[in-house]
Protein backbone atom coordinates (compact mmCIF):
# COMPACT_ATOMS: atom_id res chain seq x y z
CA UNK A 1 0.00 0.00 0.00
CA UNK A 2 1.95 3.10 -0.99
CA UNK A 3 1.38 6.47 0.86
CA UNK A 4 0.57 7.92 -2.76
CA UNK A 5 -2.13 6.05 -3.71
CA UNK A 6 -3.92 6.20 -0.23
CA UNK A 7 -3.94 9.77 1.04
CA UNK A 8 -6.14 12.23 -0.55
CA UNK A 9 -4.54 14.93 -2.80
CA UNK A 10 -4.88 18.44 -1.61
CA UNK A 11 -7.57 19.26 -3.97
CA UNK A 12 -10.18 16.94 -3.43
CA UNK A 13 -11.17 18.75 -0.11
CA UNK A 14 -11.92 22.50 0.29
CA UNK A 15 -9.49 24.68 1.97
CA UNK A 16 -12.30 25.16 5.24
CA UNK A 17 -13.03 21.67 4.61
CA UNK A 18 -9.57 20.42 5.49
CA UNK A 19 -9.42 22.77 8.43
CA UNK A 20 -12.22 21.40 9.67
CA UNK A 21 -10.77 18.02 9.70
CA UNK A 22 -7.72 18.35 11.04
CA UNK A 23 -8.97 20.32 13.97
CA UNK A 24 -11.50 17.57 14.73
CA UNK A 25 -8.14 15.30 14.51
CA UNK A 26 -6.66 17.59 16.79
CA UNK A 27 -9.15 16.55 18.98
CA UNK A 28 -9.53 13.27 18.87
CA UNK A 29 -5.36 13.34 19.09
CA UNK A 30 -5.62 14.95 22.09
CA UNK A 31 -7.66 12.66 23.89
CA UNK A 32 -5.07 9.58 23.39
CA UNK A 33 -1.96 9.57 25.42
CA UNK A 34 0.83 9.36 23.17
CA UNK A 35 2.18 6.14 22.34
CA UNK A 36 3.58 4.46 19.26
CA UNK A 37 1.06 1.78 19.93
CA UNK A 38 -2.12 1.56 17.53
CA UNK A 39 -4.87 2.24 20.13
CA UNK A 40 -7.35 -0.04 20.47
CA UNK A 41 -10.70 0.81 18.32
CA UNK A 42 -13.92 -0.68 18.84
CA UNK A 43 -17.15 0.83 17.62
CA UNK A 44 -21.02 -0.13 18.16
CA UNK A 45 -23.10 0.82 15.16
CA UNK A 46 -25.08 3.69 14.75
CA UNK A 47 -28.36 4.48 14.99
CA UNK A 48 -31.36 5.76 13.33
CA UNK A 49 -33.38 8.48 14.69
CA UNK A 50 -36.54 7.47 13.17
CA UNK A 51 -37.97 6.33 16.39
CA UNK A 52 -36.62 6.26 20.24
CA UNK A 53 -34.17 3.86 21.45
CA UNK A 54 -34.79 -0.04 21.99
CA UNK A 55 -33.45 -2.71 24.13
CA UNK A 56 -31.65 -3.55 21.19
CA UNK A 57 -29.58 -0.41 21.05
CA UNK A 58 -29.15 -1.05 24.78
CA UNK A 59 -27.35 -4.49 24.14
CA UNK A 60 -25.19 -3.49 21.04
CA UNK A 61 -23.81 -0.25 23.11
CA UNK A 62 -23.35 -2.09 26.02
CA UNK A 63 -21.55 -5.56 23.95
CA UNK A 64 -18.91 -2.95 22.80
CA UNK A 65 -18.24 -1.12 26.09
CA UNK A 66 -17.59 -4.30 27.80
CA UNK A 67 -14.99 -4.99 25.11
CA UNK A 68 -13.67 -1.75 25.49
CA UNK A 69 -13.54 -2.12 29.27
CA UNK A 70 -12.09 -5.31 28.80
CA UNK A 71 -9.30 -4.17 26.92
CA UNK A 72 -8.45 -1.43 29.14
CA UNK A 73 -8.20 -3.90 32.47
CA UNK A 74 -5.84 -5.83 29.51
CA UNK A 75 -3.71 -3.67 28.51
CA UNK A 76 -4.04 -0.02 30.75
CA UNK A 77 -0.44 1.34 28.72
CA UNK A 78 -2.85 0.81 25.60
CA UNK A 79 -5.34 3.68 24.49
CA UNK A 80 -8.67 2.70 24.42
CA UNK A 81 -11.58 4.42 21.89
CA UNK A 82 -15.14 3.84 21.63
CA UNK A 83 -17.40 5.32 18.90
CA UNK A 84 -21.03 4.99 19.08
CA UNK A 85 -23.35 7.64 17.46
CA UNK A 86 -26.44 8.01 15.40
CA UNK A 87 -27.23 7.75 11.37
CA UNK A 88 -29.61 10.64 10.87
CA UNK A 89 -29.67 10.67 6.94
CA UNK A 90 -32.45 8.76 4.48
CA UNK A 91 -35.42 8.26 3.21
CA UNK A 92 -36.07 6.78 6.45
CA UNK A 93 -35.96 9.79 8.43
CA UNK A 94 -37.05 11.72 5.67
CA UNK A 95 -40.78 10.41 5.87
CA UNK A 96 -40.37 9.82 9.49
CA UNK A 97 -40.06 13.60 10.50
CA UNK A 98 -42.98 14.35 7.71
CA UNK A 99 -44.80 12.12 9.44
CA UNK A 100 -44.25 13.94 13.07
CA UNK A 101 -44.93 17.12 11.30
CA UNK A 102 -41.36 18.46 12.19
CA UNK A 103 -37.99 18.87 10.37
CA UNK A 104 -35.66 16.15 9.58
CA UNK A 105 -32.88 17.82 11.47
CA UNK A 106 -35.39 18.61 14.15
CA UNK A 107 -35.80 15.24 14.44
CA UNK A 108 -32.61 14.37 14.03
CA UNK A 109 -31.42 16.38 17.34
CA UNK A 110 -34.39 15.26 19.62
CA UNK A 111 -33.69 11.81 19.07
CA UNK A 112 -30.07 12.04 18.94
CA UNK A 113 -30.07 13.44 22.36
CA UNK A 114 -32.19 10.65 23.90
CA UNK A 115 -29.58 7.95 22.54
CA UNK A 116 -26.67 9.84 24.30
CA UNK A 117 -28.96 10.34 27.07
CA UNK A 118 -29.42 6.54 26.97
CA UNK A 119 -25.52 5.86 26.81
CA UNK A 120 -25.13 8.12 30.06
CA UNK A 121 -27.61 6.22 32.10
CA UNK A 122 -26.07 2.98 31.02
CA UNK A 123 -23.13 4.03 32.07
CA UNK A 124 -21.27 4.19 28.60
CA UNK A 125 -17.86 5.17 28.56
CA UNK A 126 -17.41 6.03 24.83
CA UNK A 127 -14.68 8.20 23.43
CA UNK A 128 -16.62 9.65 20.30
CA UNK A 129 -20.54 9.94 19.76
CA UNK A 130 -20.54 10.43 15.89
CA UNK A 131 -23.64 12.22 13.95
CA UNK A 132 -23.98 12.18 10.59
CA UNK A 133 -25.30 15.38 9.84
CA UNK A 134 -22.25 16.84 11.61
CA UNK A 135 -20.04 19.21 9.13
CA UNK A 136 -16.79 17.39 9.50
CA UNK A 137 -18.63 14.16 8.80
CA UNK A 138 -20.11 15.48 5.58
CA UNK A 139 -16.55 16.79 4.30
CA UNK A 140 -15.08 13.37 5.22
CA UNK A 141 -17.98 11.90 3.13
CA UNK A 142 -17.42 13.96 0.24
CA UNK A 143 -13.88 12.90 0.50
CA UNK A 144 -14.43 9.03 0.11
CA UNK A 145 -17.22 9.92 -2.73
CA UNK A 146 -14.18 11.89 -4.34
CA UNK A 147 -11.58 9.27 -4.41
CA UNK A 148 -14.04 6.70 -5.34
CA UNK A 149 -14.38 8.78 -8.20
CA UNK A 150 -10.93 9.22 -9.19
CA UNK A 151 -10.01 5.36 -8.92
CA UNK A 152 -12.90 5.25 -11.45
CA UNK A 153 -15.01 3.19 -9.14
CA UNK A 154 -17.80 4.97 -9.15
CA UNK A 155 -20.21 5.67 -12.51
CA UNK A 156 -23.54 7.38 -13.49
CA UNK A 157 -25.77 4.23 -14.83
CA UNK A 158 -29.47 3.51 -14.41
CA UNK A 159 -30.87 0.75 -11.55
CA UNK A 160 -33.44 -1.08 -11.44
CA UNK A 161 -34.37 -2.91 -8.40
CA UNK A 162 -36.70 -3.73 -5.27
CA UNK A 163 -35.95 -1.14 -2.91
CA UNK A 164 -36.80 -1.51 0.87
CA UNK A 165 -37.19 1.52 2.74
CA UNK A 166 -36.55 0.46 5.96
CA UNK A 167 -33.81 -1.21 5.46
CA UNK A 168 -32.18 1.29 3.30
CA UNK A 169 -31.52 -1.28 0.41
CA UNK A 170 -32.25 -2.61 -2.72
CA UNK A 171 -32.31 -6.21 -3.04
CA UNK A 172 -32.03 -8.33 -6.27
CA UNK A 173 -35.35 -10.86 -7.59
CA UNK A 174 -33.43 -13.86 -6.23
CA UNK A 175 -34.03 -12.36 -2.55
CA UNK A 176 -37.40 -10.85 -2.64
CA UNK A 177 -40.69 -13.07 -2.59
CA UNK A 178 -44.44 -12.67 -2.95
CA UNK A 179 -46.61 -12.35 0.51
CA UNK A 180 -50.53 -12.20 0.51
CA UNK A 181 -52.01 -10.39 3.59
CA UNK A 182 -54.40 -13.22 5.18
CA UNK A 183 -56.53 -10.86 6.51
CA UNK A 184 -57.43 -8.50 3.50
CA UNK A 185 -55.55 -10.52 0.54
CA UNK A 186 -53.47 -7.91 -0.43
CA UNK A 187 -50.33 -8.81 -2.21
CA UNK A 188 -46.77 -7.55 -1.43
CA UNK A 189 -43.41 -8.38 -1.99
CA UNK A 190 -40.44 -8.79 0.91
CA UNK A 191 -36.89 -9.20 1.38
CA UNK A 192 -35.98 -13.17 2.10
CA UNK A 193 -33.29 -11.44 4.52
CA UNK A 194 -35.38 -9.44 6.90
CA UNK A 195 -38.77 -9.56 6.03
CA UNK A 196 -39.30 -5.85 5.07
CA UNK A 197 -41.50 -4.64 2.32
CA UNK A 198 -39.61 -3.76 -0.84
CA UNK A 199 -40.61 -1.71 -3.76
CA UNK A 200 -39.74 -1.82 -7.52
CA UNK A 201 -37.86 1.26 -8.19
CA UNK A 202 -36.00 2.50 -11.95
CA UNK A 203 -33.86 5.44 -11.60
CA UNK A 204 -30.61 6.82 -12.98
CA UNK A 205 -28.26 6.91 -10.29
CA UNK A 206 -24.31 6.44 -9.53
CA UNK A 207 -23.41 3.30 -8.55
CA UNK A 208 -20.26 1.49 -7.19
CA UNK A 209 -18.22 -1.18 -9.01
CA UNK A 210 -19.27 -4.02 -6.29
CA UNK A 211 -18.70 -6.80 -8.80
CA UNK A 212 -14.73 -6.02 -8.73
CA UNK A 213 -14.80 -7.17 -5.16
CA UNK A 214 -16.32 -9.98 -4.41
CA UNK A 215 -13.51 -12.71 -4.87
CA UNK A 216 -11.31 -10.63 -3.10
CA UNK A 217 -13.56 -9.96 -0.20
CA UNK A 218 -14.12 -13.96 -0.37
CA UNK A 219 -10.36 -14.11 -0.41
CA UNK A 220 -10.24 -12.07 2.77
CA UNK A 221 -12.84 -13.73 4.90
CA UNK A 222 -11.49 -17.56 4.21
CA UNK A 223 -8.04 -16.31 4.76
CA UNK A 224 -8.76 -13.66 8.13
CA UNK A 225 -11.88 -15.05 10.25
CA UNK A 226 -13.12 -11.68 10.72
CA UNK A 227 -16.34 -12.61 11.65
CA UNK A 228 -17.85 -14.10 14.85
CA UNK A 229 -19.90 -16.33 15.04
CA UNK A 230 -18.56 -18.88 12.21
CA UNK A 231 -22.09 -19.32 11.53
CA UNK A 232 -22.61 -15.23 10.34
CA UNK A 233 -19.02 -15.54 8.80
CA UNK A 234 -20.46 -18.47 6.43
CA UNK A 235 -23.33 -17.18 5.79
CA UNK A 236 -21.42 -14.60 4.14
CA UNK A 237 -19.01 -16.68 2.18
CA UNK A 238 -22.15 -18.29 0.78
CA UNK A 239 -23.63 -14.82 -0.12
CA UNK A 240 -20.48 -14.21 -1.63
CA UNK A 241 -20.01 -17.23 -3.56
CA UNK A 242 -23.07 -16.20 -6.22
CA UNK A 243 -22.15 -13.75 -8.27
CA UNK A 244 -25.79 -12.31 -8.82
CA UNK A 245 -25.37 -10.86 -4.86
CA UNK A 246 -22.20 -8.77 -5.56
CA UNK A 247 -23.86 -6.85 -8.91
CA UNK A 248 -23.00 -3.20 -9.15
CA UNK A 249 -24.27 -1.23 -6.18
CA UNK A 250 -26.32 1.75 -6.36
CA UNK A 251 -24.35 4.58 -3.92
CA UNK A 252 -27.03 7.54 -5.01
CA UNK A 253 -30.70 8.00 -4.95
CA UNK A 254 -32.48 10.89 -6.83
CA UNK A 255 -32.35 14.04 -4.47
CA UNK A 256 -36.04 14.52 -5.52
CA UNK A 257 -36.98 11.16 -3.77
CA UNK A 258 -34.52 11.27 -1.40
CA UNK A 259 -33.72 15.25 -0.34
CA UNK A 260 -32.34 14.82 3.23
CA UNK A 261 -29.00 13.66 2.82
CA UNK A 262 -25.78 14.78 1.84
CA UNK A 263 -25.30 15.95 -2.35
CA UNK A 264 -23.06 14.11 -4.38
CA UNK A 265 -20.13 16.50 -5.36
CA UNK A 266 -20.90 18.58 -8.66
CA UNK A 267 -24.07 17.14 -8.82
CA UNK A 268 -26.90 18.17 -6.29
CA UNK A 269 -29.42 16.26 -8.45
CA UNK A 270 -28.48 13.27 -6.58
CA UNK A 271 -27.99 12.39 -2.70
CA UNK A 272 -25.18 10.06 -1.41
CA UNK A 273 -26.57 6.75 -0.40
CA UNK A 274 -27.37 6.64 3.21
CA UNK A 275 -24.92 3.34 4.00
CA UNK A 276 -21.95 5.11 2.06
CA UNK A 277 -22.51 7.62 4.43
CA UNK A 278 -23.31 5.88 7.36
CA UNK A 279 -20.13 4.09 7.26
CA UNK A 280 -18.00 6.15 6.98
CA UNK A 281 -18.73 7.34 10.42
CA UNK A 282 -16.08 4.87 11.67
CA UNK A 283 -13.88 6.85 10.01
CA UNK A 284 -14.83 10.16 10.57
CA UNK A 285 -15.09 9.52 14.57
CA UNK A 286 -11.22 9.21 14.39
CA UNK A 287 -10.20 11.87 12.54
CA UNK A 288 -10.39 11.07 9.06
CA UNK A 289 -9.26 12.14 6.58
CA UNK A 290 -5.36 11.69 7.84
CA UNK A 291 -2.17 12.57 5.97
CA UNK A 292 -0.25 9.47 6.26
CA UNK A 293 -0.20 6.25 7.31
CA UNK A 294 1.57 7.43 10.74
CA UNK A 295 -1.41 9.53 11.36
CA UNK A 296 -4.09 6.83 11.05
CA UNK A 297 -2.22 4.05 12.73
CA UNK A 298 -1.83 7.00 15.78
CA UNK A 299 -6.11 7.75 15.22
CA UNK A 300 -6.69 4.04 16.12
CA UNK A 301 -7.32 2.89 12.13
CA UNK A 302 -7.89 -0.14 11.39
CA UNK A 303 -10.66 -0.75 14.21
CA UNK A 304 -9.97 -3.85 16.47
CA UNK A 305 -13.80 -4.47 16.47
CA UNK A 306 -17.34 -3.77 14.89
CA UNK A 307 -20.06 -4.42 16.88
CA UNK A 308 -23.31 -4.87 14.65
CA UNK A 309 -26.57 -6.55 14.77
CA UNK A 310 -27.23 -9.80 12.17
CA UNK A 311 -29.85 -7.53 10.40
CA UNK A 312 -26.58 -5.37 9.18
CA UNK A 313 -23.99 -7.94 8.63
CA UNK A 314 -23.89 -7.30 4.67
CA UNK A 315 -23.64 -4.02 4.71
CA UNK A 316 -20.34 -4.69 7.24
CA UNK A 317 -19.34 -7.77 5.99
CA UNK A 318 -19.39 -6.77 2.41
CA UNK A 319 -20.19 -3.41 0.99
CA UNK A 320 -18.31 -1.55 3.98
CA UNK A 321 -15.10 -3.90 3.09
CA UNK A 322 -15.31 -3.11 -0.79
CA UNK A 323 -15.28 0.74 -0.75
CA UNK A 324 -12.11 0.50 1.99
CA UNK A 325 -10.85 -2.20 -0.94
CA UNK A 326 -11.07 0.03 -3.33
CA UNK A 327 -9.24 3.16 -1.36
CA UNK A 328 -6.36 1.19 -0.96
CA UNK A 329 -7.13 1.33 3.29
CA UNK A 330 -6.68 -1.23 6.19
CA UNK A 331 -9.45 -4.10 6.78
CA UNK A 332 -11.39 -3.91 10.11
CA UNK A 333 -9.86 -6.54 12.20
CA UNK A 334 -12.98 -7.97 13.62
CA UNK A 335 -17.32 -7.99 13.10
CA UNK A 336 -18.71 -9.14 15.89
CA UNK A 337 -22.55 -10.22 14.96
CA UNK A 338 -24.89 -10.34 17.58
CA UNK A 339 -28.54 -12.16 17.28
CA UNK A 340 -31.69 -10.14 18.42
CA UNK A 341 -33.98 -9.44 21.67
CA UNK A 342 -37.53 -10.94 21.10
CA UNK A 343 -40.85 -10.60 23.28
CA UNK A 344 -41.97 -14.09 23.63
CA UNK A 345 -40.67 -15.51 20.34
CA UNK A 346 -41.96 -12.55 18.33
CA UNK A 347 -39.40 -9.37 17.24
CA UNK A 348 -40.03 -6.66 19.18
CA UNK A 349 -42.30 -4.25 17.36
CA UNK A 350 -43.96 -1.11 17.96
CA UNK A 351 -47.16 -1.90 16.16
CA UNK A 352 -47.00 -4.77 18.12
CA UNK A 353 -46.50 -3.19 21.50
CA UNK A 354 -44.13 -5.41 22.52
CA UNK A 355 -41.00 -2.69 22.52
CA UNK A 356 -38.74 -2.69 26.28
CA UNK A 357 -38.28 0.73 27.45
CA UNK A 358 -34.26 0.60 28.24
CA UNK A 359 -35.18 3.74 30.07
CA UNK A 360 -37.24 2.36 32.32
CA UNK A 361 -35.67 -0.89 32.78
CA UNK A 362 -32.47 0.80 33.78
CA UNK A 363 -34.20 3.43 36.18
CA UNK A 364 -35.86 0.51 38.49
CA UNK A 365 -32.71 -2.00 38.36
CA UNK A 366 -29.79 0.11 37.54
CA UNK A 367 -27.56 0.02 34.82
CA UNK A 368 -25.54 -2.59 36.92
CA UNK A 369 -28.04 -5.11 37.12
CA UNK A 370 -29.08 -4.76 33.43
CA UNK A 371 -25.78 -4.73 31.44
CA UNK A 372 -25.02 -7.65 33.56
CA UNK A 373 -28.56 -9.41 32.17
CA UNK A 374 -28.03 -8.89 28.68
CA UNK A 375 -24.10 -9.77 29.04
CA UNK A 376 -25.12 -13.13 30.61
CA UNK A 377 -28.11 -13.88 29.21
CA UNK A 378 -27.41 -12.30 25.66
CA UNK A 379 -23.47 -13.17 25.57
CA UNK A 380 -23.94 -16.13 23.03
CA UNK A 381 -24.72 -14.22 19.97
CA UNK A 382 -25.43 -16.73 17.56
CA UNK A 383 -29.17 -16.92 18.52
CA UNK A 384 -32.19 -14.73 19.32
CA UNK A 385 -32.91 -13.92 22.80
CA UNK A 386 -36.32 -13.92 24.30
CA UNK A 387 -36.34 -11.09 26.88
CA UNK A 388 -37.61 -12.05 30.25
CA UNK A 389 -38.61 -9.33 33.18
CA UNK A 390 -39.03 -11.99 35.92
CA UNK A 391 -35.36 -13.51 35.14
CA UNK A 392 -33.93 -9.83 35.19
CA UNK A 393 -35.36 -9.42 38.28
CA UNK A 394 -33.78 -12.57 39.88
CA UNK A 395 -30.64 -11.58 38.48
CA UNK A 396 -30.73 -8.34 40.22
CA UNK A 397 -31.50 -9.90 43.09
CA UNK A 398 -29.25 -13.12 43.19
CA UNK A 399 -26.43 -12.21 41.12
CA UNK A 400 -25.32 -9.00 42.09
CA UNK A 401 -26.29 -9.44 45.46
CA UNK A 402 -23.90 -12.35 45.67
CA UNK A 403 -21.25 -10.79 43.96
CA UNK A 404 -21.55 -7.87 46.45
CA UNK A 405 -21.33 -10.00 49.39
CA UNK A 406 -18.07 -11.59 47.15
CA UNK A 407 -16.57 -7.85 47.26
CA UNK A 408 -17.21 -6.98 50.92
CA UNK A 409 -15.72 -10.05 51.94
CA UNK A 410 -12.53 -9.96 50.05
CA UNK A 411 -12.06 -6.27 51.24
CA UNK A 412 -12.66 -7.49 55.00
CA UNK A 413 -9.75 -6.32 57.17
CA UNK A 414 -9.08 -9.72 57.71
CA UNK A 415 -8.25 -10.38 54.01
CA UNK A 416 -5.85 -7.54 53.75
CA UNK A 417 -3.54 -7.89 56.29
CA UNK A 418 -0.18 -7.03 54.86
CA UNK A 419 -1.51 -4.57 52.35
CA UNK A 420 -0.77 -0.89 51.61
CA UNK A 421 -4.64 -0.02 52.74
Amino acid sequence: MSTKSLWPSSNILRPSQRALCRRKASTIASGVASTSQKPYYVTSPIFYVNAAPHIGHLYSTVVADIFARWEKMRNPSRPVLYTTGTDEHGLKIQQAAKRQGMSPLKLSDMTSQRFRDLAKDANLEYTSFIRTTERSHAAAVEDIWCRLVQKGYIYKGTHSGWYAVSDEAFYPSSQVEEVIDPTTGVKSHRSKETGKEVVWTDEENYKFRLSEFRLPLKQWIEKSGPIYPRQRQEEVINYLSEEAHTQDLSVSRLSSRVGWGLPVPDDPTHTIYVWLDALTSYLTAIGYPWFDSSTMKSAGWPADIHVVGKDIVRFHAVYFPAFLMALDMPLPKGLLCHAHWTMNKQKMAKSVGNVVDPFQILQKYSSDSVRWYLARVGGHFVDDVDWSLEQLALIHDRDLRDLGNLYRRLHAPSMCEGSLA
